[in-house]
């Protein structure tokens, strides 16, 4: 190769690796974690790499690293950045089922995609301590469960209720679940013509159910309207 060959691929190379930079590290940055997203959401956290979010992004491979870090800590910052969404859609109501049907709607409507990644990653494997280890949206609803249960009349309570924290987990397994594997699901039950809308009002009032049947002092309520 000719000296003046071996210069025009350094220049190539140099303006490849500093197109990322002249935009930006914040744009860049963005783009990194909207590539990632993307990735973990279709593939589970196992099957993805940061050689496949690089070139997902169109950057180097070391560029993912100085700025975003591992595999870990890219996901972590994807869920940082996703986790009060949802929460954010629910007005600051003390009412748990009113607040569980917000935030249900929400994320199955505008955030399927974070929905999804959520659950998919949980079934690939990834551990909980891998995550940022809080959730807005169940913190909320958790916080509600246990005031319900504290205000209920003794009466209506029993040595035999569960835990409002379980209540919770198993509504929010529901929830993710549904986001994940709903377009297998419906096909499954025979139901494959079965519309969004009315899918997700059938969703809710099961959702809504179980909080009822489970929690002491909210069996008494009616339907909550979206």
């Amino acid at each position: 190769m000719t000296i003046d060959g071996q210069e025009r691929r350094k220049s190539a190379a140099a303006t490849t690796y500093n197109g990322p930079e002249r935009r930006g590290r914040e744009a860049t940055t963005t783009a990194i974690l909207e590539a990632a997203e993307d990735l973990f959401s279709e593939r589970g956290f196992n099957d993805v790499t940061v050689r496949a979010i690089a070139a997902r992004a169109g950057i180097s491979h070391a560029l993912v690293h100085r700025y975003l870090g591992k595999k870990a800590d890219i996901f972590r910052a994807i869920l940082s950045r996703n986790q009060g969404v949802m929460l954010a859609a629910a007005p600051d109501d003390p009412d748990l089922l009113a607040t569980t049907n917000f935030i249900m709607r929400e994320g199955l409507t505008n955030h399927r995609r974070y929905v999804r990644l959520l659950a998919d990653s949980a079934l690939h494997g990834l551990p909980y301590e891998q995550t940022t280890g809080r959730f807005a949206a169940v913190d909320r609803l958790v916080e509600l469960a246990q005031r319900a249960v504290a205000a209920a009349p003794s009466g209506v309570r029993t040595e035999q209720d569960l835990d409002p924290r379980f209540v919770i987990a198993c509504v929010t397994a529901l929830f993710l679940g549904w986001g994940a594997t709903e377009s297998w699901v419906l096909p499954a039950a025979g139901l494959p013509d079965m519309d969004e809308a009315e899918a997700i009002d059938g969703l809710e009032r099961v959702m809504l159910g179980i909080l009822r049947d489970n929690l002491p002092g909210l069996k008494a309520g009616g339907p909550v309207s979206g």
